[in-house]
């Protein structure tokens, strides 16, 4: 029975991770939904569609703490502000790319850390085409994920360079 104990915290592991990889994906479909207005809230009725940034909050611990690119820290009451930028800018995509996440350890699979680097097209309040290299950290409460920190930094003009937005978006 000893050995049984490290094989099931290393599957916890592996499972965690690739759950903390797929929330990384799916809150940035969301993102990209919801400030275009497009996807699945395309012909939403505004009921379904506070229901659903409800739900989009719950994500989130109540302590959460979001660095932005600029080094301005913030927390919920930005998220929640979010809910206004609905349907704001229907050029507006996101891409995540090269994620990786990991269990902290000594945190008995309580705590992940990642990161990844997040691709922006047709931005307003940012430079059109940018990219971003985040920080993530992850609690885990009731078995379910909750975004407890993300920190992030322009990347450099010399990457940007090096990404070719078209072939990323799918517009050449």
């Amino acid at each position: 029975h000893a050995r049984a104990a490290p094989m099931q915290a290393e599957i916890d592991a592996k499972a965690l991770s690739a759950t903390a990889k797929k929330e990384i994906v799916d809150i940035h479909v969301f993102f990209t939904e919801w400030f275009s207005g497009t996807g699945q809230f395309e012909k939403v009725t505004e009921e379904k569609k506070d229901e659903a940034f409800a739900a989009f909050l719950t994500r989130f611990h109540d302590d959460f703490c979001y660095v932005l690119p600029g080094g301005k820290k913030v927390g919920m009451p930005y998220l929640k502000g979010i809910g206004k930028a609905f349907g704001f800018n229907k050029d507006f995509r996101i891409k995540v790319e090269n994620i990786q996440v990991h269990p902290i350890p000594g945190c008995n699979n309580a705590a992940l850390s990642g990161t990844y680097e997040e691709y922006q097209t047709g931005a307003k309040n940012s430079a059109t085409n940018n990219g971003r290299r985040t920080t993530v950290i992850f609690l885990v409460k009731d078995k379910k994920l909750q975004w407890y920190q993300i920190h992030e930094t322009w990347m450099p003009k010399e990457d940007l360079e090096k990404v070719d937005f078209s072939k990323l978006f799918g517009t050449s």
